[in-house]
């Protein structure tokens, strides 16, 4: 019974390791949509040119990226969902590739 406890009380700890945090892209704002399964990400300033958020999902299984749509600066926004057959998925945290 130890052993269970000690090796779920380990996965526990695992994933909230592997989960990055959230944090903001310089030059750009996040808003986080249909309770928190989609960031929207606006970049004001920035490279020139075109970008793409890629949200980190989770849904208590595991971690994935998805990419999302493409946005310009000052512009449109790039939109980034999770979605997962399993378990509720969740945003937890982006980054922003620049293209």
């Amino acid at each position: 019974m130890r052993r269970i406890v000690a090796c779920v009380a380990v996965a526990i700890a695992a994933t909230a390791i592997a989960s990055p945090a959230q944090a903001q892209e310089r030059g750009c704002f996040d808003e986080y949509l249909r309770d928190g399964r989609t960031v929207e990400v606006f970049c004001d300033e920035g490279r020139p040119g075109r970008f793409r958020a890629v949200a980190h999902c989770t849904n208590g299984l595991g971690v994935w990226d998805s990419y999302g749509t493409i946005g310009r600066v000052r512009g449109e926004a790039s939109v980034a969902e999770c979605a997962s057959l399993l378990g509720y998925p969740r945003v937890n945290g982006y980054h922003v590739d620049w293209i």
